[in-house]
C-alpha cells in the first residue's frame, strides 16, 4: 500500500466512523427524547449495541474498502460506494445483534434512521473529502515536496504521473541532459566532457532545455543540481535518467540517501521485462543484502486474507456442526442403495500445486474410478476434466445428493483444516493436473473454494476447461470480501434452485 492509498484509506476510515456514530447518535436522541420510539433498554443491550456496531464497521470497512483513487471516482460511484458500505455494515450488524440476542435489534426505528443518515452523511464527508484532498492537500503542510532529476525526452511522462498522486508536491526539475551520451549517464560533468572529447561528440549538442515541463519550473541543470538539492527543501526526489549500470547513478544516490531525503530511481534492467508482463505487480525488497524485483500476477491485501480465513474458520465450523443430523439422515438410503464407505475420499491439488484429501458423501459406486477409463470417449468436456451425461458411476441416491449439493457437505471439514476456502476456485485432481500447461497453473494461486466463479455460473453448461481457467484467474484478478459475499449468496441462490448441478 503506497503513501496515497495509506492516506485516502485513513481518512476514509475515520471519516466513515465519524459518520456512522453520527448517524446512530442523531438516531437515538431524535427517537429515544423526542419522538420516544425507542424503548429503555438496559447499559449491557447499549454497550453489546455499540460494539457489535463498532465491530461491524471495522469488519465490513477492511473486507469491502477498495483503493481507487478519489481523482477516478465520480459521483455515481461514490453514491454507489456509500449504498454498498452502509448495507454491508447494517446486515454483518444485524448478524452480530441476532447471534448475541440484543434485544435492540427489535427497534425498527434507530435501525433504519441509522442507516439511512449514515449514508447521508457519508456522502456528504466523501464530496468534501474529495475536494479537501484532491484540492489543497498538495498544497498544505501534509504534502510530500518532491524534486525530480531526468532528461528532456524523459521528463513529460514522469511529471504526468507524480501530479496525479495529490499527496505529492512536485517543486522543481533538474534536466541532465549534459551529462547524458549513448545511453550512458555521469554523474560528473567533467567525466561527460572527457567521454565527449574521446567519442568526438559535443556537450554543446545537447537539447536546448524548457523554462518548465507542464507547469513545474525547470530549477537546475547537469551542473548544478547538487547544488538545488542541497538548498531546497525536499523530502524526496525522483530520478529517471538513462543508463547502462549503476556506476553512473552510484554517487548521486549515496549523496542523496546521506542528506536523509528518500530517493527514487528507474531500473532500466526491469523496464523491458515489465514492458512484456501480462500483470506489471512488482515490489522491489532487499533480501541477504541484495536488491530483489518480486513479480506477481496478482497481488492481495495480507489483512483482508486474514479476514478471509477468519471467515472460513467461522462458516466452516457452522457447517460441520449443521451438517451432522443431514449426513446422518442421508447415509441410510445411500447404504442400503450401495454398501461401502459412507464417505469418499480423493487427492486433489491445492493452492500452488499442494497435494490434500478432500471428503465427500459417496455419490458413486465403488469402483467408479476403473468405469471411468472406460467412460473417457463420452466425455464432454473439452480439456482436462471429465464430464459426462447419464454417468452409470453415480447412484440412484448420489444424483439426489448431487442435486442438492448435499454431497459436498464434508467439505467444511477441508474449510477448517486449511485445505479450502468457502469461495475460491476448483481443485483439480491429480491426473488433471499432471496434464497443466504453464498458464493453467495460475487457477491454483489462491486456495481452493468449495463454491466460486465457476459453480455459480452454470458449472454443468460450461463443457470447456479454458472457459473454468478463464473464470478463476477473473476471480483470483479481481478478489475482495465483497466478491465472496457476492459469489456466496450466488451459491445458496443456486443450491436452492439447484442450478448446473449433475
Amino acid at each position: 500500500m503506497n503513501r496515497l492509498t495509506k492516506t485516502q484509506f485513513w481518512f476514509e476510515f475515520f471519516l466513515d466512523g465519524i459518520s456512522l456514530a453520527a448517524a446512530t447518535g442523531l438516531s437515538i436522541f431524535i427517537f429515544r427524547f423526542l419522538f420516544v420510539r425507542i424503548l429503555d433498554y438496559s447499559a449491557h443491550d447499549w454497550l453489546m449495541y455499540c460494539t457489535t456496531m463498532a465491530l461491524s464497521y471495522v469488519f465490513a470497512f477492511l473486507g469491502y474498502h477498495k483503493p481507487l483513487d478519489l481523482k477516478k471516482r465520480n459521483r455515481l460511484r461514490e453514491i454507489s460506494n456509500s449504498i454498498v458500505n452502509a448495507t454491508i455494515i447494517y446486515l454483518t450488524f444485524a448478524a452480530f445483534n441476532i447471534i448475541a440476542k440484543n434485544s435492540i435489534t427489535e427497534s425498527r426505528w434507530l435501525y433504519l434512521s441509522s442507516f439511512i443518515m449514515f449514508i447521508a452523511f457519508s456522502m456528504i464527508n466523501r464530496y468534501f473529502l474529495k475536494r479537501a484532498l484532491t484540492g489543497r492537500f498538495t498544497r498544505s503542510a501534509y504534502a510530500s515536496i518532491a524534486g525530480v532529476i531526468t532528461v528532456s525526452d524523459m521528463a513529460e511522462e514522469m511529471i504526468e504521473v507524480l501530479l496525479d498522486d495529490w499527496t505529492i508536491r512536485v517543486s522543481g526539475i533538474a534536466l541532465v541532459d549534459d551529462l547524458c551520451r549513448d545511453g550512458v549517464f555521469y554523474d560528473h560533468f567533467a567525466e561527460c566532457e572527457e567521454n565527449a572529447s574521446k567519442t568526438g561528440v559535443s556537450t554543446a549538442t545537447a537539447v536546448k532545455r524548457p523554462d518548465s515541463v507542464l507547469d513545474v519550473p525547470v530549477v537546475a541543470t547537469g551542473d548544478n543540481y547538487l547544488n538545488w538539492i542541497r538548498s531546497a527543501p525536499l523530502d524526496e526526489v525522483y530520478i529517471n535518467v538513462p543508463y547502462k549500470d549503476g556506476s553512473g547513478v552510484h554517487d548521486m544516490i549515496e549523496e542523496l540517501e546521506s542528506m536523509g531525503i528518500t530517493v527514487h530511481i528507474n531500473v532500466p534492467a526491469l523496464e523491458k521485462i515489465v514492458d512484456d508482463s501480462n500483470f506489471n505487480n512488482i515490489n522491489c525488497k532487499m533480501y541477504a543484502g541484495h536488491p530483489t524485483a518480486t513479480f506477481a500476477a496478482a497481488v492481495h491485501n495480507s489483512t483482508l486474507l486474514a479476514v478471509k480465513r477468519f471467515v472460513d474458520i467461522v462458516i466452516g465450523l457452522f457447517g460441520c456442526i449443521a451438517s451432522i443430523p443431514i449426513i446422518l439422515i442421508t447415509a441410510i438410503p445411500l447404504l442400503i442403495e450401495s454398501p461401502g464407505s459412507l464417505f469418499f475420499k480423493q487427492q486433489r491439488v491445492g493452492k500452488n500445486g499442494r497435494l490434500f484429501n478432500i471428503y465427500k458423501l459417496r455419490s458413486m459406486y465403488p469402483n467408479a474410478d476403473e468405469m471411468k477409463k472406460e467412460l473417457m470417449e463420452q466425455n464432454k468436456m473439452e480439456g482436462l476434466m471429465f464430464k459426462m451425461d447419464n454417468d452409470p458411476r453415480i447412484t440412484k441416491v448420489g444424483r439426489f445428493i448431487r442435486k442438492y449439493s448435499i454431497d459436498e457437505l464434508p467439505q467444511f471439514f477441508n474449510v477448517v483444516k486449511g485445505d479450502m476456502s468457502i469461495v475460491g476456485t476448483r481443485p483439480p485432481t491429480v491426473d488433471e493436473f499432471e496434464k497443466y500447461e504453464s498458464r493453467h497453473k495460475r487457477r491454483l494461486s489462491m486456495r481452493p473454494g468449495i463454491t466460486g466463479m465457476w459453480q455459480v455460473s452454470g458449472r454443468s453448461n460450461i463443457q470447456d476447461f479454458e472457459e473454468v481457467v478463464k473464470l478463476d484467474c477473473q476471480y483470483i484478478d479481481n478478489w475482495s470480501i465483497a466478491l465472496d459475499i457476492k459469489l456466496f449468496l450466488k451459491t445458496v441462490k443456486v443450491v436452492l434452485k439447484h442450478e448446473g448441478a449433475e
